[in-house]
């Protein structure tokens, strides 16, 4: 779980850069190779993806996404706005950050003809989400406020020395005279404020933290400690907590397999497009041969 912390960060610091590719966990600059490992996360342990066994002491060319380069996103991926999908939904912040998305579309020559009137921007926020007219969310499901689980002070500071990390590096001169950093930095401050909030209540007890949220091999480690100093020596053979069951599973097995599966369905789905494609080609050059056919009939 802590790393998937750090692979939330391939969002910013390597979209932003325009898709400079590095290691999310020390922030080098390394290899396509290494950052495609990224990518796929289940695939590997968090062992094999370390920079110093991928890449070690080499010395490494700055590489981009080749969508970036080549002409597959205009403008080399440089973001044109920052939205916030936790915004969208707010009722008070939702139809200023619709506003935002149809801005961007009505501005560009290629989507801009296609874009409704201003005037009906509200509207159509107001069906889809205070009405519920959209496609279902994790928040449409029964019973959901928002705090179905929560996170151990080592997980909830290792997310706040992340958000340290990302508001200091966008807020610098390099990149604080852009509109899109800007924007960036207002909403992990923003998040920052949550988080910390969060801490404090973990910290002094107030939030409590159960065996089924995310606890991070520290708390899980006490609290593995704090099982057995509980438990009576005659039990202790018998007795085991839920954390200690849980930590004696290895899932990475689960999780190549459960990949792979993916794949072998990515690659069938794949092949029986081409096939219809191929069919598709086929047929129409029969539809464009028939009139010669039918010359013959004529000829003959």
């Amino acid at each position: 779980m802590l790393l998937l912390v750090h692979l939330d960060d391939i969002n910013f610091t390597h979209r932003f850069p325009y898709r400079l590719m590095r290691d999310i966990m020390t922030h080098k600059i390394t290899t396509p190779e290494h950052f495609d490992m990224f990518l796929d996360p289940f695939r590997y342990t968090r062992e094999e993806m370390e920079y110093d066994t991928v890449v070690g002491n080499a010395t490494v060319t700055p590489s981009y996404d080749p969508h970036c380069t080549n002409g597959d996103v205009s403008g080399g991926c440089e973001p044109v706005a920052v939205i916030s999908a936790e915004k969208l939904r707010d009722y008070t912040d939702g139809p200023p950050e619709t506003a935002k998305i149809a801005r961007v579309l009505l501005n560009d020559d290629r989507m801009g003809q296609y874009v409704i009137e201003e005037e009906a921007w509200d509207c159509i926020w107001e069906e889809l989400i205070k009405n519920g007219k959209g496609l279902k969310t994790v928040t449409d499901k029964p019973g959901y406020n928002g705090d179905e689980y929560g996170f151990s002070a080592e997980m909830l500071e290792e997310m706040i020395a992340e958000l340290d990390r990302l508001i200091a590096k966008y807020a610098s001169p390099e990149w604080n005279t852009k509109e899109t950093a800007n924007r960036l930095v207002e909403l992990l401050t923003e998040h920052h404020a949550l988080i910390q909030a969060e801490l404090e209540e973990v910290n002094s007890g107030i939030r409590k933290l159960t065996d089924k949220d995310f606890l991070g091999p520290k708390e899980r480690k006490l609290r593995k400690i704090r099982a057995r100093e509980e438990t009576p020596a005659s039990d202790s053979s018998s007795s085991t907590s839920t954390i200690e069951k849980q930590d004696d599973k290895d899932y990475s097995e689960y999780f190549r397999e459960l990949d792979e599966m993916r794949w072998k369905s990515r690659q069938r789905q794949m092949k029986q497009k081409a096939q219809e494609r191929l069919k598709q080609e086929h047929s129409k050059k029969l539809h464009a041969l028939l009139p010669h056919f039918d010359d013959i009939d004529f000829v003959m």
